[in-house]
């Protein structure tokens, strides 16, 4: 005790502390770096410089800014519709997800080796039963076999909706696209009016064969 210390010396408690073995190693010399350190310091400079550049054509700060995220923003975008198609590519699909029923499709539609007849049937039997998402899957899938059958287009499991669309140009086959694109990738529930329209827009498309 002392007249400075009522309490004790603060400095006699750091040292208990630091003293605790729970504590040794956990404070980092001022030469030690965390990871994130690493990663974020070289990268933060990268950006600077990239800002430095634009800002030597635009020579407003905050004008240089605004570009710079637009930039940054849409190369994000394009590395992520980049990885999408990779993954398409590699198979992954959305109607793996678990269906209504609570069960995950086994196999993907897309990737089935079953004529279009076959996939249609499974198709319309899947709707009787209430598994409108496997049915919805089924008839895009026995779609896109039809127009291969046909010779109208090559099947080719990897295409989008939308470069099936432009291959396609049939107005009957974009509805029918649209609906699928709801089905497959959208995230509220399949339901039987949708089935509905999308056999109907299928009739369309293949019943001219």
């Amino acid at each position: 005790m002392s007249s400075l210390w009522p309490h004790g010396d603060p400095r006699d408690v750091a040292r208990a502390v630091l003293a605790d073995p729970r504590y040794r190693g956990a404070a980092r010399g001022p030469d030690e770096r965390s990871w994130w350190d690493v990663l974020w310091r070289p990268l933060r400079a990268l950006w600077r410089a990239f800002l430095d550049s634009l800002d030597h054509v635009f020579g407003n700060d905050a004008l240089t800014s605004l570009i710079g995220y637009a930039i940054l923003i849409a190369v994000v975008a394009f590395l992520v519709v980049v990885l999408a198609r990779f993954a398409a590519r590699l198979g992954w699909a959305p109607w793996r997800r678990a269906r209504e029923g609570g069960v995950g499709y086994h196999a993907d539609p897309l990737h089935d080796d079953a004529d279009a007849a076959a996939l249609r049937a499974r198709a319309l039997a899947a709707a009787a039963e209430g598994r409108y998402r496997d049915a919805a899957a089924l008839l895009w899938a026995s779609a896109l076999r039809a127009l291969d059958e046909r010779g109208q287009v090559r099947y080719d499991a990897a295409r989008t909706p939308g470069e099936w669309r432009r291959a396609v140009r049939d107005p009957a086959f974009d509805a029918l696209a649209r609906d699928a694109v709801v089905a497959l990738f959208g995230g509220r529930a399949v339901d039987a009016a949708l089935v509905e329209r999308m056999r109907a827009a299928y009739e369309r498309v293949v019943a001219p064969a």
